[in-house]
């Protein structure tokens, strides 16, 4: 099998890595190994090839056109099922195929986050655990959103779109223009100057603020801090060589030896690069486990109502 064909299974975190940050309170460092396994698992069943079905807002428009030629000379009364299937199998088609990238993202940004580790290339290993844990957070907020809106229950306590009892498919059409607005602005997120503002992402220091709300995740945005300190031109990021300080001739006077290499600080740095990729790793494979769910349970109303 060719490289282009396959997914390299992300390693194991180095045991001298681990020496130096364990033991530790946060299970994420502690079961690191066993979170990056659970995407392991994931990863190896994905498709080797999927096949994303892709429409613009021109190509919907001419096959619902198609659907509505078609319902007036059908003699039958769910007539509205054709379009429920047609816009359904788009919509989550579409976030069928998010998972997926996702997924892959996660997945070599992981990899090659544990590679950096073990060479103890801690600046390399702080960028890439950063974006894991964004990748990540992005996405889980995205499945949440996603199942409450078609399958759960909503703040205020109606159900879910595809869930209501009350509607039905063969003769109602059920479609989200909220849901629309939020996949722009998710699956095809873009702040390019080019780009209109509709496809703006939420800021995403915004969502890893709220999932720390939850309760067990509140070490998300701590551990984000510590890493977006490092990407940035800060302090934090270049204390890391800073080897030791030696006393001077009086208080508040004393001479810091800088070099190559890591310094002490590689330790605070190396359980938080720890704590995000293996967060990240679980959280991609739970959050994929939620919408792929969602997608089956929506398909799953749609078939019974054909």
């Amino acid at each position: 099998m060719s490289k282009a064909n396959r997914i390299d299974p992300i390693p194991r975190i180095p045991k001298e890595v681990l020496r130096r940050i364990l033991p530790s309170e946060n299970p994420f460092v502690t079961d690191a190994d066993g979170m990056i396994g659970r995407l392991n698992e994931l990863s190896s069943k994905l498709p080797r090839r999927y096949g994303w079905r892709y429409r613009t807002v021109e190509g919907m428009r001419a096959e619902v056109a198609e659907i509505a030629a078609s319902a007036k000379i059908a003699a039958t009364p769910a007539k509205a099922l054709p379009f429920n299937l047609l816009y359904w199998q788009d919509q989550l088609g579409n976030w069928e195929a998010y998972s997926i990238m996702n997924t892959l993202r996660i997945a070599d940004l992981a990899r090659s986050c544990v590679w950096a580790l073990a060479r103890e290339d801690a600046v390399c290993a702080s960028l890439l655990a950063r974006s894991a844990l964004e990748t990540a957070a992005a996405f889980v907020d995205a499945a949440r959103t996603v199942s409450t809106t078609i399958i759960g229950t909503t703040t205020d306590g109606k159900p879910g779109l595809i869930l209501d009892s009350d509607v039905d498919l063969r003769t109602t059409v059920v479609t989200s223009e909220e849901l629309e607005r939020y996949s722009l602005k998710t699956i095809f997120a873009s702040r390019l100057p080019e780009s209109e503002t509709i496809y703006n992402p939420t800021n995403i220091a915004t969502i890893i603020a709220r999932i720390s709300k939850i309760p067990a995740q509140g070490f998300v945005l701590s551990t984000y801090g510590i890493l977006c300190e490092a990407a940035h031109p800060n302090m934090l990021g270049r204390m890391l060589y800073l080897h030791k300080s030696e006393p001077g001739p009086r208080k508040g006077n004393e001479l810091r030896i800088l070099g190559p290499g890591n310094g002490p600080t590689w330790q605070l740095l190396a359980e938080a690069i720890v704590a995000a990729v293996s967060w990240a790793s679980a959280t991609q494979t739970s959050a994929f486990a939620l919408m792929a769910e969602t997608i089956e349970t929506v398909m799953g109303r749609l078939k019974t109502a054909q």
